[in-house]
């Protein structure tokens, strides 16, 4: 494989030589590894520039309405909208971190809000449909 075709290949694959359907909006995400959202104007026009037709509303329906995204503390301890269906890996995977992002202490949730919020997830998800 050429530089060329590895390039190529980049592009296509996160959407930016060819925008992807707007109903694959959260795989797209997925495929991303997240859209940095530390300022969310930033994460709708990354993920608008990779969906077709995409809008603010669109992604924001994503994270609130349908909640096929979750915005989570991500790569480089930094915002991120994160496709739902990635919490598991994402969570395994920022675990492992040797050194953990020091965030002032009223950002961090404490260990009620944690398992709060694990209660909530496993309540409210669906299972991941296969294929």
């Amino acid at each position: 494989m050429t530089w060329s075709q590895a390039c190529a290949m980049r592009l296509t694959r996160h959407g930016l030589a060819e925008p992807v359907a707007p109903e694959r909006l959260a795989e797209q995400v997925e495929i991303m590894c997240g859209a940095h959202a530390q300022v969310m104007s930033a994460a709708e026009l990354s993920i608008g520039l990779r969906v077709s037709g995409a809008t603010r509303a669109d992604v924001r329906g994503a994270l609130w309405a349908d909640r096929s995204l979750i915005k989570a503390y991500g790569p480089r301890g930094t915002v991120h909208l994160l496709a739902a269906a990635d919490l598991p890996m994402w969570t395994g995977a920022l675990s492992a971190m040797l050194e953990r992002p020091r965030f002032p202490e009223g950002v961090r949730l404490s260990p009620d809000q944690q398992d709060r919020g694990a209660t909530l997830d496993r309540t409210t998800r669906s299972p991941r449909p296969s294929g």
